[in-house]
């Protein structure tokens, strides 16, 4: 005998199967049409949609350092953008629907959040609004109010619930380890035709879009971020004492040999960034107190002396990353590459200074019109060869898209007084968030707690000495903010003694006659 439930269960389903897969089979003659690819995204995500239900807060913490892109969408969105907004509002329904689910509620960081977010709504508003040129507009500069919008979010999703206590390493390596993706990036192209379709997901570097590769001149700019990330993870996970003071054998080798890898991308912040975190976290951890200091210092002079006579031996993009350093023997064409990039960076700051004043009140925003864009097509680095002979960098194509390589110009003009305000009371708040917590929180967290609020110092120091962006330093921010207090459940506070209460001895009894 058929029964009448499972009989119509297998009718709606052949009802919705066959005329999808049949529209999927047509639209597959054409695949690589936006629509078609579109399509096709919302079909897998539908599919997917009880996984990201159940598991999109661990998905949110792999995204959020994910290089991934989502190349069939229009502007390429990344992946860490569509996790942010998925994950919030997944969370949002989950506290609709149980009051069990409840957000952290840290107002120290909402009030400033909440002052940016209207400082850049308004100065949207105000000076032509939001445009994206790959949707048919006449202007652009929308995908920089999204990573301002993204980013606020970040935090919003991060502190939507607590990570369980006994899965903080799981998701401390997912937090790192995402990132260290980033260098199929730079070995994409040498794969073979099937694996190199990896590089639809994630783009290789500017590097490998030209033709000249060689290895020891080529800059490796993925391939750095990749190293940097677990070396990240390792002093986040061990700390200083744990690499240098420990058993395990591996750790010191492998911590020398990715410090040594991630100058292939010849950037000298990357170095700076590492020496500064490397420094506060060494007296955080009051390792001076101990005989690592001696031996650091020791080292430190035998490694200077040997820069000397050693550093024109290096390969060239190595050298870049020490050229900085006056002491360093570098080749004079890689010195003179590094002092032409330094000297671009210094022309633009400062033919910008003079703007200050005028969008002091009200900034330029990020909305540039169809004439602007014109300028635009030249590369991200057009001019930088040539800075010395540019009568107004200021009409240079990253100029001209507020990419000013400056974290107080970035903010100043872009979106004024307030929003200088905004940036340095969200700067205030997370160093207060993660100096509680890693002054209160939980002994099992302190390595972490040390590693996230040196790194929240060393990220103030670059964002106004080195380089900085408005856009991307609200969600650096608010990131490292939420995962303290995902963490530490919250925002840890001085654990009160119990008050002594004294006894009073009862008198003693008069004995009977």
């Amino acid at each position: 005998m058929t029964n009448p439930v499972a009989a119509m269960k297998m009718l709606v389903t052949y009802a919705v199967c066959i005329p999808l897969a049949i529209f999927v089979g047509y639209l597959l003659t054409n695949p690589m049409d936006y629509g078609t690819l579109g399509f096709l995204a919302f079909v897998v995500a539908a599919l997917m949609s009880p996984i990201f239900i159940k598991w999109h807060y661990p998905i949110l913490i792999f995204g959020l350092g994910c290089p991934i892109v989502l190349f069939f969408l229009p502007t390429r969105p990344p992946m860490w953008q569509a996790v942010v907004f998925i994950s919030l509002s997944i969370a949002i329904v989950e506290r609709t629907l149980s009051s069990g689910r409840r957000f952290f509620s840290v107002p120290a960081m909402t009030m400033p959040l909440m002052f940016l977010l209207a400082t850049i709504v308004l100065t949207m508003e105000l000076t032509g609004g939001i445009g994206f040129h790959q949707f048919g507009s006449s202007g652009g500069g929308g995908k920089k109010y999204v990573y301002c919008f993204t980013g606020i979010a970040i935090f919003y999703a991060l502190v939507s619930r607590g990570i369980p206590t006994n899965q903080r390493n799981l998701y401390i390596f997912l937090y790192f380890f995402s990132a260290a993706l980033n260098i199929f990036g730079d070995i994409g192209p040498a794969l073979p035709q099937p694996l190199s379709y990896i590089n639809l997901l994630i783009p290789p570097s500017s590097a490998f879009l030209q033709s000249n590769v060689a290895l020891g001149i080529t800059r490796f700019g993925l391939i750095s971020s990749s190293c940097n990330a677990v070396l990240c993870w390792m002093l986040a996970r061990y700390g200083i004492r744990g690499i240098f003071l420990s058993p395990a054998l591996w750790r010191l080798p492998t911590f020398c040999l990715l410090m040594a890898a991630a100058q292939l991308g010849g950037f000298r912040s990357v170095l700076l960034s590492i020496i500064i975190i490397f420094v506060i976290l060494f007296f955080l951890e009051r390792l001076h107190q101990t005989k690592l200091l001696f031996v650091f210092l020791l080292g430190g002079a035998l490694a200077i002396g040997l820069m000397v006579p050693l550093a024109g031996h290096l390969p060239k993009v190595m050298q870049r990353s020490l050229a900085f350093l006056p002491i360093a023997n570098v080749d004079s064409e890689v010195r003179m590459d590094a002092e032409g990039s330094s000297e671009w960076r210094l022309k633009i700051w400062r033919d910008l200074l003079p703007q200050i004043p005028q969008y002091l009140l009200l900034g330029k925003g990020y909305s540039f019109s169809e004439s602007d864009f014109a300028y635009m097509g030249g590369g991200a680095f057009a001019g930088q060869a040539n800075a010395a002979s540019q009568l107004d960098s200021t009409q240079q194509a990253l100029a001209l898209s507020s990419d000013f390589h400056s974290g107080p110009l970035s903010t100043l003009i872009g979106f004024g007084i307030w929003g200088a305000i905004g940036m340095l009371w969200l700067m205030a708040a997370t160093l207060w968030l993660l100096y509680r917590n890693h002054r209160y929180g939980d002994p099992e967290l302190q390595t972490i707690n040390t590693f996230l609020f040196a790194s929240c110092v060393t990220a103030i120091i670059i964002f106004f000495s080195i380089f900085g962006a408005f856009q991307n330093d609200i969600g650096y921010f608010a990131k490292l903010a939420g995962l303290s207090v995902a963490l530490n459940w919250g925002v840890r506070q001085p654990q009160t003694k119990p008050v002594a209460v004294q006894r009073i001895k009862p008198l003693p009894q008069p004995q009977a006659a």
